[in-house]
């Protein structure tokens, strides 16, 4: 058995970015902690377990709690636990502990649809790995669901391009555009977006170079993720995230062209997935976008197209 911190008290410094829902976050400490003692024996402070997941987010829709986070090397799944959140401070929701709301979460994403509109929920997210051993607790974050108006979901159009010198088998260079068509201003930290290629085994966050952004590479986020089940043209991909700072996309706007550059040591070049081999900006719907967690642009790898 570990020795668990007492109860601390925090005020949970949270902000709503979007109208009917958005992200929430806890960024410091860990709130108000009703009991010592939390579920499967994961402290706050056990410093001998592995790390905790860095980077969670909760993104609140209607009815819904998108959590995510960045990816773990080497764990094999995730645990994710929720409670209540009353009066600014955290209030564990049965005996005391931590409530396990879900296991063996295999992505790092996870959509809780199992919410109420109008109530405020809290979670925190551990990894496991092969052989047992569970990490240490993630930084709390907290989420409230809302009712939505409109769909701006159907409003995010995703256009690609090839810049000089392409796709090769040593290294992939095409440009990304996210077009909003609708009439509401969309958040980028509400956006994923994930180019497949092959070739990714054994490559990291270091083999991405993030170039022209017109708001700050620095608020660009990109993690590679090899497929458990690899297709045609992707063993890999390459998912990009948009901090908070990287503010909207406004109604009837773009992000304008964003460039990265993935190095790789071997792959198919012009056969990746994801690939457009026109040099000016088009519709590529083999890049998928997620908005609050859910596809709503592009088809995977793998999907037969109707």
């Amino acid at each position: 058995m570990f020795n668990y911190s007492k109860k601390a008290s925090i005020l949970v410094a949270a902000s709503i970015f979007a109208a009917g829902g958005g992200f929430m976050a806890a960024p410091s400490a860990h709130a108000a902690i009703e009991s010592n003692v939390v579920a499967n024996d994961i402290a706050w402070t056990n410093t001998s377990a592995p790390a905790a997941p860095s980077n969670v987010q909760a993104r609140s829709g209607s009815k819904q709690v998108v959590l995510t986070w960045a990816p773990v090397q080497g764990a094999s799944s995730y645990d994710v636990r929720r409670y209540n959140v009353v009066n600014n401070t955290y209030d564990s929701v049965a005996a005391n502990t931590y409530t396990v709301h879900t296991t063996g979460v295999t992505d790092a994403v996870y959509v809780d649809t199992s919410v109420m509109n109008g109530s405020v929920y809290g979670y925190v997210v551990n990894a496991v790995y092969g052989d047992g051993q569970v990490s240490q607790m993630s930084t709390p974050v907290v989420a409230a669901p809302m009712a939505q108006t409109g769909s701006v979901a159907q409003s995010l159009v995703v256009q690609s391009s090839s810049s000089a010198g392409g796709s090769t088998s040593g290294a992939i260079r095409p440009m990304v555009n996210i077009m909003n068509t609708g009439s509401e201003d969309i958040n980028l930290s509400d956006i994923r977006v994930r180019y497949y290629f092959t070739g990714g085994k054994d490559l990291t966050t270091k083999s991405v170079s993030i170039g022209n952004v017109s708001f700050g590479a620095k608020n660009v986020e990109p993690y590679i993720v090899n497929m458990e089940d690899p297709q045609t043209g992707a063993d890999s991909y390459l998912e990009l995230r948009f901090n908070a700072e990287a503010g909207i996309i406004p109604a009837g706007g773009e992000t304008g062209d964003m460039s990265f550059t993935i190095q790789r040591s071997s792959g198919s070049g012009t056969a990746d997935y994801s690939y457009n081999d026109s040099t000016t900006m088009s519709d590529n719907n083999h890049i998928v976008l997620y908005y609050q967690g859910a596809p709503v642009w592009g088809q995977d790898p793998g999907v037969t197209e109707e």
